[in-house]
């Protein structure tokens, strides 16, 4: 192998495929990169054989060829150089020669064929949608999933489509997050299947600020996402997700209409106190007077009011600070909602101006 190229493009491409190289294997060859050089590009490919990235970058290639090489050290090597051309070259031996101007490096790899081939994802469930779609659905409930090994089914988020709509649930049983979007145009694929969060967190790094089609392919036991050249692979998540549908509030008897922006802050602020305790936060409101407190016995009280627009009778109900701190950065309406029956029910939270989007919060014990 010898190639020449940028020091720009194979540096941000060996940033976008790390994430997906293995830190605690016992198998030394997923630390390295594959590195392979095919006509007129380089592709990159990394695995910890849950999740697979590959990224194809431009290059000139003097001679094909492929070998895999420590990630973190070439990584280290390429980000210290000065910007300018590089040129990697790669033996029998398995040694990967880099020289840049007067710096040269030699690193030790493994041979390209006993690196794990990343599976082929053949699926007639395929679909393509504009990345900001796909951006809006993951952003909008991924922080809602657990981080609790124990249930690994909610460690992922719900993705399904039924040929008109697209919808990504997550909850951790404390809460739950959900947003639908109609598809641009109507598709034949319909299928259901939960990403792990952790590969969804990636896919939403890559997605960035993109406003390319991506295309999503969904086989019986892996999803993949193709990003511009770089592409995702992941293992679905085996298992029931929760019948989230049961979880929604379909009727209330109270609603609270509150400025978005200033009931972030006065949580936030609340929420210094209610640390110590279990992040408890109390909503009291009456006569549209919204009041937030929290207590705790080794740091003191904490107070606040906000004009609300008030439909009912008086509400009383405690939340978890966290979790509506974590809901309402999310969200995009100037005013939300939120649809309240009594103290021991869980409340749902959507957005005026967006009621594809719905966020339940169940509540916590007053006392």
């Amino acid at each position: 192998m010898n190639i020449h190229t940028p020091k720009r493009a194979i540096h941000e491409a060996l940033h976008t495929v790390s994430r997906a190289v293995a830190t605690r294997s016992t198998l030394p060859i997923l630390s390295h990169v594959l590195m392979e050089a095919q006509q007129d590009r380089l592709i990159l490919t990394t695995t910890d054989l849950e999740m697979g990235m590959t990224c194809a970058i431009p290059v000139d290639v003097s001679a094909p060829g492929a070998v895999t090489v420590p990630e973190r050290i070439l990584q280290d090597v390429i980000s210290s150089l000065p910007e300018g051309e590089i040129t990697l070259r790669a033996d029998e031996r398995n040694m990967l020669a880099l020289s840049s101007g007067k710096s040269n490096y030699t690193i030790h790899g493994l041979p390209a064929d006993e690196y794990p081939a990343l599976p082929t994802v053949t699926s007639e469930m395929m679909m393509a949608m504009p990345a900001p779609m796909l951006l809006e659905l993951i952003r909008k409930v991924l922080f809602a999933a657990s981080h609790d090994e124990a249930r690994v089914v909610l460690t992922g988020c719900l993705f399904q489509c039924d040929g008109q709509r697209v919808m990504m649930v997550a909850t951790d049983t404390h809460r739950l997050a959900l947003r639908q979007m109609n598809l641009p145009s109507p598709n034949t694929s319909r299928f259901q299947a939960i990403l792990p969060a952790h590969a969804l967190q990636e896919v939403l790094r890559v997605l960035g600020g993109s406003d390319d089609q991506v295309t999503v392919t969904i086989s019986d036991r892996q999803a993949q996402f193709e990003i511009g050249h770089t592409h995702i692979l992941s293992r679905l998540i085996e298992g029931q997700f929760p019948a989230y549908e049961r979880v929604i509030p379909q009727d209330h008897d109270k609603r609270l209409g509150i400025n978005r922006q200033a009931f972030y802050e006065a949580i936030r602020r609340a929420s210094i106190v209610a640390k110590a305790e279990s992040n408890k936060i109390i909503l009291r409101c009456q006569e549209g007077v919204l009041a937030i407190s929290a207590e705790t016995g080794d740091i003191g009280k904490a107070y606040e009011e906000l004009p609300v627009q008030q439909e009912g009778d008086a509400v009383e109900i405690a939340f978890n600070a966290e979790y509506l701190q974590e809901a309402l950065p999310v969200m995009e309406s100037e005013v939300i909602d939120l649809a309240l029956t009594g103290p021991l029910n869980p409340g749902l939270v959507t957005g005026a101006d967006d009621p594809d989007f719905q966020y339940v919060a169940m509540p916590m014990q007053i006392l």
